[in-house]
């Protein structure tokens, strides 16, 4: 004892000994304050915060917060143990309040960080909201706690109130506007974005003027992220969806039926009316006689003459769009409580345009390819028997036809002429 007692009184009478000495009692009172933590905090936040959940469930919330909190106690017990030692030096004992005051603030931003990480990952995480993305809400919620923890730092350095920081701050406002103005921009369109509804997780959207067509997976306070129908990836800032143009095929998938609308060209000179020939003609297609009969209320085609048909207006062209409106409602892959349309558009040099407006009953791409196909490749096989001719440009196939006509009529008279 008497021996610890000279090494007591000789590190009490040497005052750098005894500063050096308390300042490793410190440093070795944090060491073990923070191991202990480290053990005995994760129990202690599971059973407190994540008691419901199951002990096989694998969670990384409770390491991670344990983290964060276990990084408290060191600094807590420093400061504590500080008033145990009044006889170290003044300018070090306001030194280590500052630096322990300083890493609280430190420690207290990294940890309402991470609570708030575990809030939006949570919050994605639930059926009912993976539509949704509060990861906007929580960047603002991050830069709050950052710049708070930054003006509690600046007062405890300055050792000044937090209210004469925060009220000296006014006159650098201007500055401090035009520095955050794209964040204060992207704040104000994430806003109006999520409250309004009009863009969610998942949504397909597409921007022609970017050349953007994809599925949105990530919603953030600046940057909204689209993965592209060819799996490249690309971030627009949010502000753009406020003044740029759009299109969200979001409420289509969720109708549950997508839109045909597609027109096809007839030579205009292929319609005309209705002749006995072209009757008989159209007749051998199953479904056409119901729309001739309704069409002539009922009369039999054979007892009209053919001057009748011209007199109430029946085109080829008029049993054509009814046929194929009937032939469309019959179809499995088409929608039949929405629009089935079948109508003559303005006639153009290209030939009169005929406009097919139906809705699929599959909303996925493949699907609805397949159906537009298939109905229009049924089209260009099917007109030729209404007398109905389909336009296109001429072709290097036409001209050889045409030469080769035309060089069969020169030689007979050739032939004449030797």
């Amino acid at each position: 004892m008497n021996y610890l007692s000279k090494i007591q009184g000789f590190i009490e009478s040497n005052t750098v000994l005894s500063a050096a000495f308390s300042l490793v009692l410190l440093m070795f009172a944090g060491m073990i304050a923070h191991l202990i933590c480290k053990f005995f905090i994760v129990k202690v936040v599971r059973k407190v915060f994540f008691s419901t959940h199951k002990n096989q469930v694998p969670l990384d919330k409770d390491v991670r917060l344990s983290e964060k909190l276990s990084n408290f106690i060191p600094v807590i017990t420093v400061y504590y143990l500080l008033q145990f030692m009044p006889d170290l030096p003044e300018h070090l004992l306001i030194a280590i309040k500052t630096i322990c005051g300083i890493l609280f603030f430190v420690y207290l931003s990294l940890f309402f960080t991470e609570v708030l990480e575990i809030v939006n990952n949570s919050y994605s995480k639930k059926a009912k909201r993976k539509n949704h993305s509060i990861k906007g809400y929580i960047q603002v919620g991050k830069i709050l706690v950052h710049i708070i923890s930054a003006i509690m730092i600046l007062a405890i350095m300055s050792n000044k109130s937090p209210v004469i920081i925060i009220s000296s701050l006014g006159a650098v406002a201007a500055v401090l506007m035009l520095v955050f103005q794209h964040t204060l921009m992207s704040l104000v369109a994430n806003i109006q974005v999520s409250s309004n509804d009009v863009l969610q997780l998942g949504d397909w959207i597409e921007m022609p003027d970017n050349g953007i067509s994809g599925e949105v997976i990530d919603i953030a306070l600046h940057t909204i992220t689209i993965r592209n129908w060819d799996n490249t990836l690309s971030r627009i800032p949010t502000k753009n969806f406020l003044t740029e143009t759009y299109t969200n095929w979001q409420a289509m998938f969720s109708s549950g039926a997508r839109r045909i609308m597609r027109s096809f060209h007839l030579d205009q000179m292929s319609i005309r009316f209705l002749d006995h020939d072209m009757v008989q003609q159209m007749s051998q297609i199953r479904g056409v006689s119901e729309q001739l009969s309704a069409l002539m209320d009922g009369r039999d085609s054979n007892a009209v003459g053919e001057r009748w048909f011209a007199e109430n207006g029946i085109t080829n062209l008029t049993v054509f769009r009814k046929y194929l409106t009937a032939w469309l409602s019959q179809r499995d892959d088409i929608k039949k409580d929405m629009y089935i349309v079948v109508r003559a558009m303005k006639p153009s040099p290209e030939g009169l345009p005929v406009e097919v407006y139906c809705f699929t009953s599959s909303v996925l791409w493949v699907d609805y390819e397949d159906s537009q196909s298939a109905i229009f490749e049924y089209i260009y096989a099917i007109v030729g028997h209404f007398s109905l001719r389909m336009y296109q440009q001429p072709g290097g196939s036409d001209f050889w036809r045409l030469s080769q006509e035309r060089a069969q009529l020169v030689k007979p008279s050739e032939q004449q002429v030797d």
